[in-house]
């Protein structure tokens, strides 16, 4: 499985809430959000492809040092005269870095979750699916402002994807809505180039972002299969600097309700 992480933005409103490091590399209870992305969700993976900026690279030391230490076998891909244009823009861009005959996963870099990925790939081989988009259901913290809004799908009745819409809940009450955490799956990369073009073509975005979730539109209008499971036991959004001050809240409250 090719695992792909595109890092390439500022993290503006954490420089403005005074935090040092670019989002990945924040500490969360003693490790880098990276690092619970890696050992925690894809244990065992080697081929993490991470999309950087040049110039963080260069200016940053930390930067690669870290991915080195937690991924020996990973290609970092260094984006010269980056332009804000979403994760998808950016993938597109490292894509002779994306073989065209593997599976890969295209994952966000600010959150964490806990999923059966063993199962996941065994589901997604069986299901015969070109895509799939794990999601969570349920109540989590950060769904209680009304202002907090993710990647919300809706299916069939055997799971299979009709639509996903961005900073939407398809529910009135987003506990009953399917979340996507950031966790985007392709039957091989000439899946993910192919539609990922499609896309960016399309003008299709967002805040002038486009984002991994708007793919799997043009595979649903091309008549692709795209499952959705709710696969997704815990989930942790680390997004933004009120993600982090809510989770680092419901931790300390969790740890006192269990003392």
């Amino acid at each position: 499985m090719q695992i792909i992480i595109p890092m390439t933005g500022y993290g503006s409103r954490f420089v403005a809430a005074g935090y040092k490091e670019l989002k990945p590399f924040i500490m969360v209870q003693g490790k880098p959000i990276i690092q619970w992305i890696i050992e925690g969700m894809y244990p065992d993976e080697k081929n993490f492809i991470f999309v950087c900026r040049k110039e963080h690279l260069d200016t940053l030391p930390y930067m690669r040092d870290t991915l080195m230490k937690l991924a020996p076998e990973c290609k970092i891909v260094e984006i010269e005269d980056w332009i804000k244009k979403g994760p998808v823009y950016d993938v597109l861009r490292a894509s002779d870095n994306i073989a065209d005959d593997e599976e890969c996963i295209i994952n966000y870099c600010d959150f964490y979750m806990q999923w059966d990925y063993e199962k996941f790939k065994s589901d997604v081989k069986e299901r015969d699916c070109d895509g799939a988009i794990p999601c969570y259901t349920g109540f989590h913290p950060h769904l209680i402002p009304k202002i907090n809004l993710y990647a919300s799908c809706m299916t069939d009745g055997d799971d299979n994807l009709l639509e996903i819409r961005e900073k939407f809940s398809f529910e009135d009450d987003k506990t009953k809505a399917k979340h996507s955490p950031g966790v985007y799956y392709f039957r091989d990369g000439k899946t993910l180039k192919k539609y990922s073009k499609e896309l960016v073509d399309s003008g299709k975005e967002l805040n002038g972002e486009y984002y991994a979730s708007l793919i799997y539109n043009f595979l649903v209008d091309d008549g692709k299969k795209v499952w959705v499971p709710t696969n997704v036991d815990r989930f942790c959004q680390w997004g933004t600097p009120e993600d982090m001050q809510e989770f680092n809240y419901w931790s300390d409250k969790i740890r006192r309700w269990y003392k």
